[in-house]
């Protein structure tokens, strides 16, 4: 364990813990895609402030993805015990305080901040603090509290006017809150001089508060999915799906990155709410033709993409089961391998109300489980008496044929959905969802085009 005296101290026991998670990271998530890694600067006093909706692994993000050994904060009643709290220095982290915590707790916050601006003024390491207060389900910018701003002007005080703590607002967005493999944008937006504001806050503290609050607001939201209406919430997350490749076309975007992605689903959320004010009874005609088609494309078992591609080809069908059949020697390998670690982590990971917390529990659970399930399995065959490196051959095929066979389980349902698809298609419902797919981008063509070309 950690002997730092300050939280914001390089520490190599962190260090190597930090490596094995990055490897561990790499593994859970198939593409992390990061904008604009080079505005973080370097010995700077840096807030990094971003959004927040999926728990640890928002924190993660930037621990598992620079050199950098970040201080951030999380909410104090995981520092109930004092080993817990040894640990959670260990990890950088230090307690916040709300007003469930108890009032009188909720004053320790003076300590707390005053801890906050000393590793800013170190310039050690950023200090990480999510302006929500807290993780929420939706992608959307929630009401903001204000102690990331307080911390900003209590840090530059010593320094007045002269430029020196800087805030970075950073907008997250996963494909995917829970899902093993899947990928996360990251978007780090310009950063916001606090010195700017500071002349405004020595005359009028709370006036200088909420325009850097508002400032940054308004800086965050260009940088993440921000779907503010509640009434529509579903359709617009919807249309993500279904409408994004044709919103590339529209806006001459030809790059398959996550930013392109994003670029062209904020084009399509802003269209979306100019239509929603000004011709709302066309949203809610879209809405009442997307919503029963994703739930009957659910139904039949079927995938949006799977109706939109269409036409398959049946020789290319057979010759992809056959491949299937080929490889399926590695699959059952890397399944009976990997299962019972897989198994036990997904049936605990059910007992956590808060959805938001099961990609983290997935994450750092599986970090240890899998290890310790690898090396009982190479405890078991060196009993065999076999040599030392067919053994550690052994143990390192186990990780990389469970990969392969999570993959194989992946593209083996696609494959099905396929064959779904090709077994219904002259059928009444899966005619109406061709139908229905076809009414639905017309309808959005009409839409953007009717906006954009404005532009």
């Amino acid at each position: 364990m950690s002997r730092k005296k300050s939280i914001d101290e390089w520490a190599l026991d962190y260090w190597l813990l930090q490596q094995y998670a990055k490897l561990c990271y790499r593994i859970y998530y198939r593409k992390v895609e990061i904008k604009n890694l080079d505005r973080i600067p370097l010995n700077k006093a840096v807030l990094l402030a971003p959004n927040h909706q999926n728990a640890l692994m928002d924190a993660l993000v930037f621990v598992l993805n620079t050199s950098m050994q970040i201080v951030f904060l999380a909410r104090a009643d995981l520092f109930k015990t004092k080993r817990m709290s040894k640990f959670m220095h260990f990890l950088n982290i230090m307690p916040v305080y709300r007003i469930r915590d108890g009032f009188e707790n909720v004053k320790k916050n003076d300590e707390v901040f005053a801890r906050t601006t000393e590793v800013l003024n170190n310039r050690n390491n950023p200090l990480i603090i999510f302006p929500e207060g807290n993780h929420g389900e939706y992608r959307r910018l929630r009401p903001l509290v204000k102690g990331l701003f307080r911390v900003a002007f209590q840090a530059q005080e010593p320094n007045g006017t002269t430029p020196a703590v800087v805030i970075l607002p950073v907008g997250i967005d996963y494909k995917h809150y829970w899902n093993f493999r899947t990928t996360i944008f990251v978007n780090i937006g310009e950063p916001i001089q606090v010195s700017e504001y500071y002349t405004e806050y020595t005359e009028n503290p709370a006036n200088a508060i909420n325009r850097l609050k508002d400032d940054y607001a308004a800086e965050l939201s260009k940088l993440m999915i921000d779907i503010q209406t509640t009434e529509y919430y579903d359709l617009y997350m919807h249309l993500r799906e279904m409408y994004n490749e044709r919103m590339k076309k529209e806006l001459g975007i030809t790059e398959k990155s996550l930013d392109a992605a994003f670029r062209s689903d904020k084009v399509m959320i802003d269209i979306l709410n100019k239509e929603l004010s000004e011709n709302p009874e066309n949203i809610i005609k879209l809405n009442n033709l997307v919503i029963p088609y994703q739930a009957e494309v659910k139904n039949q078992k079927l995938r949006d993409w799977v109706i939109k591609k269409g036409g398959f080809s049946i020789p290319r069908h057979l010759l992809s089961l056959v491949l299937y059949l080929a490889g399926l020697p590695v699959f059952l390998f890397g399944f009976v391998h990997n299962i019972l670690p897989f198994g036990l982590t997904a049936s605990r990971v059910k007992n956590i109300k808060d959805t938001q917390f099961h990609s983290s529990f997935k994450f750092v659970v599986s970090m240890i489980v899998f290890p310790v399930w690898y090396l009982i399995i190479g405890g078991v065959l060196a009993l065999t008496h076999l040599p030392i490196l067919i053994i550690l051959f052994y143990i390192i095929l186990l990780p990389l044929t469970g990969l392969l066979a999570f993959t194989y389980y992946i593209g083996f349902r696609k494959w099905l959905g396929c064959l779904r698809f090709l077994s219904g298609k002259n059928s009444v419902k899966v005619k109406k969802l061709v139908s229905d797919r076809s009414a639905i981008i017309s309808m959005m063509n009409d839409i953007v085009r009717k906006h954009y070309s404005n532009k």
